[in-house]
This record gives C-alpha cells, structure tokens and sequence, in this order.
C-alpha cells in the first residue's frame, strides 16, 4: 500500500483454434472436416481485470470523536474487460441437399454462406445498431438485402451455389460484442474496543449501469447478433441488451451492517 492506494492487475492473451468445440455428432460436410477449423467457441481473445483498494485522505488517522466519526472510509472495487466471443454465419437452408446441422452452439441451424470479403466490424452498439458490414458499398448494411447496384451483388455474403457446400473457413468468424463491469464498495469500520465493532457497506454492482450486449457470459451459449442473411432486418445487428429476453447489465445497489466480533 502507498499513500493509501493498493492495486492489482492480471492480463490473460489467448488464441484457442479448433474444429470441433461444442460441436457433437453432425458435421456439414462428413468428406471435409477441416473446414470446421476455426476459433474455439470459448476463445476470448483478451480479459483484463484490475482489483484496488483505496483509503480516503479526510480523517485518516481517525482520531478524536470527529475523526472517528467521519474517518477510516475506504473504497474497494473490482472492474474486468473482455473481448466477445466468435460465431457464425449461416443460412438455414439446405443448399447441399444433405440435411442441416442442428448442432450449433450459437447462430443460425443451418450451412455456412460464402464471404466476399472480411466483414468490418463497425461496433454501434444498442438495439438495431449495426455490428458488423454486410454490405460492400460504404461498409453499410445492405439497404434492401440484395444489394444489387448497377447488376453486381454488393453483399459480403452470399449463399452457395445449389448441391454444393461452401468449402472456406468460416467458422466462427465473426466476433461479438465483449464484456465490461465495474464492481464498488464503500465501508467503514466502527469499533467498540479492540474485538467488537460495527461494519457498514455500501455495495454498487455494475456502478456506472453499463449494458452489456451479450450479457455476463460475453455471448457464451446465446446469440445476441443477427448472424441469419437470410433475415435482412436483423443481420448484422445487435438484437437486444443482456443476452436473453428479460435483459441484464442494470446497476445493482446493496447495503448491509455487520456486526464483527
């Protein structure tokens, strides 16, 4: 601890490539499975997680009945960042005429759609805000889902062609919004003699109300994008906050008196 302040850090970078993660017994096309390899479905590029504690200058020493009164305030908090999780994109049609996989783990029940080019991802969050280009021109959505400007498909992508499968590696190339909270706590000691005392807490969870567009597993096992082409009005969009119906990220306050003896 220096002048009141303590601090920790932890920094994880990881990559985790695979063919196979949450994928059971069904596989698009049994002839080619290297074209599952991609990113894990659990791999989470980048979490940061910084952990403080720090003393309140006023009163510190906490002597006489004002110091004690209205010293000793300390202010803890844990915040963590993270990246998103990656997941498909994919048509739920069966343009191989070989059946569709039901074994996704997030997005679409279906086969993969053929990429024209890398998507950028554009990152407006909050409902109907476009995360990810669908569109060539502009790096826009595409406005009426054909993008057909001057008789050139615009759309970055395309299904395949009938009875085929599309033989790229797609999966999991599409990258979801990540994860941020900021926890607080504000307390104070108030000691009666050496071994008996009160402790008041004042607890903030998600202090600054941060909606979080994949809730707290960052997309784990849900989808919160609109990974279907086939859907013009939601492709490419963030569908709603929290990652489920009843949405999540709101702030959470809590007090409590503890009696330590």
């Amino acid at each position: 601890m220096y002048n009141g302040l303590q601090f920790g850090a932890a920094y994880t970078f990881s990559k985790s490539m695979d063919n196979g993660s949450n994928q059971r017994d069904v596989i698009p096309d049994t002839y080619d499975p290297g074209m599952l390899w991609g990113p894990s479905e659990f791999d989470v590029r980048h979490i940061l997680t910084v952990n403080y504690l720090y003393q309140l200058p006023f009163f510190r020493q906490q002597t006489g009945f004002v110091g004690k009164a209205l010293g000793g305030w300390q202010i803890a908090g844990i915040s963590q960042f993270q990246t998103g999780l990656p997941c498909s994109v994919a048509g739920p049609n069966d343009y191989a005429g070989v059946g569709l996989d039901s074994n996704f783990n997030c997005g679409v029940n279906g086969q993969y759609w053929v990429m024209n080019a890398k998507p950028k991802i554009i990152g407006t969050f909050g409902p109907n805000g476009q995360w990810f280009q669908t569109c060539l021109v502009n790096a826009s959505p595409c406005p009426d889902g054909s993008a057909a400007f001057n008789g050139v498909d615009e759309r970055v992508f395309t299904p395949p062609a009938q009875g085929t499968f599309n033989t790229q590696l797609v999966r999991d190339i599409i990258y979801q919004p990540g994860f941020q909270n900021w926890n607080l706590d504000l307390f104070k000691k108030f000691a009666m003699g050496e071994k008996r005392g009160f402790e008041f807490r004042a607890e903030a969870f998600n202090v600054w109300n941060h909606p979080n567009w994949c809730g707290a597993s960052g997309c784990s096992s849900t989808t919160n994008i609109g990974l279907n082409p086939t859907n013009t009005k939601t492709f490419g969009k963030v569908l709603i906050k929290g990652g489920g119906s009843s949405g999540s990220g709101e702030r959470n306050l809590q007090l409590s008196l503890r009696f330590f003896f």
